[in-house]
C-alpha cells in the first residue's frame, strides 16, 4: 500500500473518532452515558413506536447494552416500558414527562445542531457524501470478513 493511501485512511479513522468523541462530549455534558445517548437519540429521531429491539438493532449495539441503558434511563425516571401485544416479551420504549424535558434541553438541540450542519453542503455534495460513506463501508465489510480470529 502506497504511504498516501495509509495516510488517507488513518485520516479517515481520525475523522470517525473525532466525530465519535462530539457525541461522547456531549454525553458527558448530559450526565449520562453514551449508549443512553443513543437510545434517547434513537427514541426521539424516531417516526414511530420503538421497542428495545429496535434499539439494538437499528443503532447497532449489542442488546445487553441497550438494555443496561434503558434500565439506567428507567431508574433516572426517563423513561418508560409499555408491554406490547404479540410474540415474546416486547417493550414500547417511551419518554416519561422528565424525559420529554430532558430531550427536549438536550437531544432534540442535537438533532438540530446534526441538521443544519448537514445542510452546510450542498445537496449534491450530501448525496456523494452518503454514497461514499456506504460504499466505502461496503468494501471494508468484503474486505474484512476473511479475517479469522487468533
Amino acid at each position: 500500500m502506497s504511504d498516501f493511501a495509509r495516510e488517507q485512511i488513518e485520516t479517515l479513522n481520525r475523522l470517525y473518532k473525532q466525530q465519535d468523541e462530539v457525541y461522547h462530549g456531549l454525553a458527558v455534558r448530559f450526565g449520562i452515558s453514551d449508549t443512553a445517548l443513543w437510545v434517547l437519540y434513537g427514541i426521539c429521531s424516531s417516526q414511530g413506536p420503538v421497542t428495545q429491539y429496535d434499539l439494538a438493532n437499528g443503532w447497532y449495539f449489542p442488546k445487553q447494552t441497550v438494555n443496561s441503558a434503558i434500565a439506567a434511563l428507567e431508574k433516572a425516571g426517563m423513561l418508560s416500558l409499555v408491554p406490547l401485544p404479540g410474540p415474546r416479551n416486547r417493550k414500547q420504549v417511551l419518554l416519561t414527562r422528565a424525559g420529554s424535558a430532558f430531550c427536549s434541553r438536550t437531544v432534540v438541540p442535537l438533532l438540530q445542531a446534526e441538521e443544519r450542519a448537514f445542510l452546510r453542503f450542498s445537496r449534491d455534495e450530501r448525496q456523494a457524501f452518503l454514497l461514499l460513506m456506504g460504499k466505502q463501508l461496503a468494501f471494508l465489510r468484503q474486505e474484512t470478513e476473511g479475517i479469522a480470529a487468533p
